[in-house]
């Protein structure tokens, strides 16, 4: 292999790097997001909560706990901590070591094949971090938005109509 192409990997596996560290900031952001909605739900269902529940409660305001009970459950999904894998791609050493500088039945790759495979390894996580958990944590929190909007009707309606 020559020399540019080997520079072509290295250019290949620094962007798929850079790619999972902008996935892994998306995954923090997400979760930033979820403690700010969760700080403001809970704001919001003391106050209106509060005024609805001061003199009695109906069936509004279990709907209102409801849908804050629901909300609750898919933040804390959210803000649980992630589950392996999730944090990103890191090659092991010792794999490398043993598959391309000091392999048994030969010569150590180039650098290039070393870069464009661990390119290749590190697409493959992202991909798997996408599909996995990014996805479905985007989807759990578009969902808790929902709800969360959905209480504070809820508490709006039942303070209106007392």
């Amino acid at each position: 292999m020559d020399e540019e192409t080997a520079r072509g990997y290295e250019v290949v596996y620094r962007e798929a790097v850079r790619a999972r560290d902008f996935q892994r900031n998306a995954f923090d952001a997400l979760r930033a997001r979820v403690g700010y909605l969760l700080s403001a739900a809970t704001i919001a269902t003391s106050f209106l909560g509060g005024l609805a529940l001061r003199d009695h409660s109906d069936e509004g305001s279990w709907i209102a706990i409801g849908l804050f009970v629901g909300f609750g459950a898919f933040a804390l999904r959210l803000l649980w901590p992630r589950a392996e894998g999730a944090e990103g791609f890191t090659a092991t050493p010792s794999i490398v070591i043993n598959e391309y500088l000091e392999p048994e039945d030969g010569e150590p790759s180039e650098v290039g094949v070393i870069y464009r495979d661990l390119a290749l390894f590190a697409e493959e996580a992202h991909d798997l971090n996408r599909d996995t958990h990014f996805k479905p944590l985007t989807n759990y929190f578009r969902f808790a938005i929902t709800l969360l909007t959905a209480e504070i009707v809820a508490w709006v309606v039942d303070l209106a109509i007392r």
